[in-house]
């Protein structure tokens, strides 16, 4: 006796993964957009410290992509402790976290309009405080976002799909609020 597949049962089957796949891709689709979400917000926080380093601190710094690990990572200009009349070395600030771009997520990196491509570049702040224009565009399917760092600005703009995104971030002066004592 042959035994085959029924119409009814491959219909079933259709409808089922017709049912399942309209659920599970756009799940996918998002897990991209949140990756790229939390790179843009990491990448905002190491430009801020960027901008902040330079502006107030005493080291020349560089954003640095490196090859090695495939991060963007903040660097300072150094002198080394045991040599001292050897000329300073860029070494990886140790008290920041480099930034991993997701796979599946895009990023573009101009400074002062130049676009920096390939796995290895630098943007060096300047001590005269002539610091570059630096802009980063993270895209992923369905995301877009700008990261601007203008050259007197302490923080970058963030526009997402043409829109500037407001900083979330307030000041709270817990004394005036009555809440000094206040764990927080």
């Amino acid at each position: 006796m042959r035994r085959g597949f029924t119409l009814l049962e491959l219909i079933v089957v259709v409808s089922i993964l017709a049912v399942v796949s309209s659920v599970v891709i756009p799940r996918l689709r998002g897990l991209s957009k949140g990756k790229a979400d939390v790179a843009v917000e990491r990448l905002s926080e190491l430009l801020s410290l960027f901008a902040w380093r330079d502006n107030a601190g005493s080291q020349q710094c560089a954003i640095y992509m490196n090859p090695d690990s495939s991060a963007i990572e903040l660097w300072t200009l150094e002198p080394i402790p045991n040599r001292p009349t050897d000329p300073a070395e860029w070494m990886p600030d140790r008290f920041v976290q480099p930034v991993r771009i997701p796979e599946g997520v895009q990023l573009e990196v101009m400074a002062d309009g130049m676009r920096l491509d390939g796995s290895e570049w630098r943007i060096v702040g300047s001590p005269s405080g002539n610091r570059a224009l630096i802009e980063m565009r993270v895209s992923a399917e369905g995301f877009d976002s700008l990261l601007l760092l203008n050259p007197s600005a302490a923080m970058p703009t963030r526009v997402d799909n043409g829109k500037i995104v407001e900083d979330q971030r307030e000041t709270r002066d817990l004394d005036a609020r009555g809440m000094s004592r206040e764990p927080w």
